[in-house]
């Protein structure tokens, strides 16, 4: 990064076709190729969004424990069968202390379903009953239709801006395998602060690693966060900068798929997550081809020529919450 500020970019140019739209997706490409990280300044409106969707899809944390352990991984309750999508709970052993849900094209797109290849990636979202929370999947629908919208939108910016096929970026995400991801990182309790680093503050100031540093595997993230903040960027000189809430905006990382297709051109930057004393919400949305798309890069710099679907699954074992999964249906006994 030439930089240390992560740029803000006002997207109206770009979705309302206006003058400045040329200078749109010049700030657009510099911060991929620059920070890897922008703040993207659009509000729910612009989208066709309701101005309180995020706290309508948050209503999922509002569930009790044995609604919430119906909808776990095979990994936390055995007697559950999903094995990629469903819900995942803090892990005590570990600095990244949240819990979450991960939800697939299916809660969008019901067609989409895939009851019979046995492949986790493609697996059906288990999701809670509409009686336990009315309205909210029609809601996660939306908005799932929306960041996928927006998601093409940003691929297409890059292809124009970046003077590559477009139908080499965006053909691989007809039918993409998107994921959806609403988390919690929950006030954690305090006898277990004492074993996890301190990176920040001091007394009431004073914040823990609460969410590991990492790069993003696949290729863009549209990321909200609540006010509370705590999303931190890998500096040039090493250190961390804030990325600081903003209201009607979204931040937008690209990640390491991306980076590898385009050469290098488009950064993936490390980021990490600080907090601990205050309940933190953020509704990330992984903007990813289909599984079994062809991943060609454009030149010979970048690395290609592999199936998404498998790359994903290989990289993704880095992450607490995937560690130990087979890419294989859990068998009924």
């Amino acid at each position: 990064m030439s930089q240390t500020l992560i740029p803000h970019i006002d997207l109206t140019p770009l979705l309302a076709d206006e003058v400045g739209r040329a200078e749109t997706i010049a700030a657009i490409v510099d911060a991929a190729c620059d920070s890897g990280f922008m703040t993207v300044g659009i509000a729910p409106g612009q989208l066709d969004l309701a101005d309180d969707i995020h706290g309508r899809l948050l209503r999922f944390f509002e569930l009790d424990e044995t609604d919430k352990q119906q909808l776990a991984r095979h990994k936390f309750v055995a007697a559950n069968s999903n094995v990629y999508r469903g819900y995942f709970p803090p892990q005590d052993e570990d600095p990244t202390w949240k819990e979450g849900i991960d939800l697939g094209p299916d809660i969008a797109h019901p067609e989409r379903a895939d009851t019979q290849s046995g492949d986790p990636l493609r697996e059906p979202t288990p999701r809670p009953p509409e009686s336990a929370l009315p309205g909210w999947a029609d809601d996660v629908a939306t908005y799932y239709q929306a960041m996928e919208t927006l998601g093409g939108v940003i691929a297409g910016v890059l292809a124009e801006g970046l003077a590559i096929d477009r139908e080499t970026l965006l053909r691989p995400f007809e039918h993409g395998n998107s994921t959806l991801r609403l988390i919690h990182y929950p006030e954690r309790p305090a006898e277990t602060l004492e074993f996890m680093p301190a990176v920040d503050g001091d007394g009431d100031a004073r914040r823990w690693l609460v969410g590991v540093p990492h790069c993003d595997n696949g290729f863009i993230t549209l990321l909200w966060q609540d006010r509370v903040g705590g999303l931190q960027v890998r500096a040039p000189d090493g250190g961390w900068e804030d990325v600081p809430p903003r209201d009607n905006a979204l931040v937008v990382n690209f990640g390491r798929l991306l980076a590898d297709w385009s050469g290098g051109r488009i950064q993936a930057t490390e980021h990490r997550i600080v907090g601990g004393t205050r309940s933190r919400h953020s509704i990330p949305f992984f903007f990813e081809p289909a599984v079994d798309a062809h991943i060609a890069a454009p030149d010979a710099a970048g690395d290609g020529d592999y199936v998404y679907g498998d790359r994903l699954w290989e990289r993704m074992q880095a992450f607490v919450e995937f560690q130990g999964l087979e890419r294989a249906p859990v068998s009924e006994e």
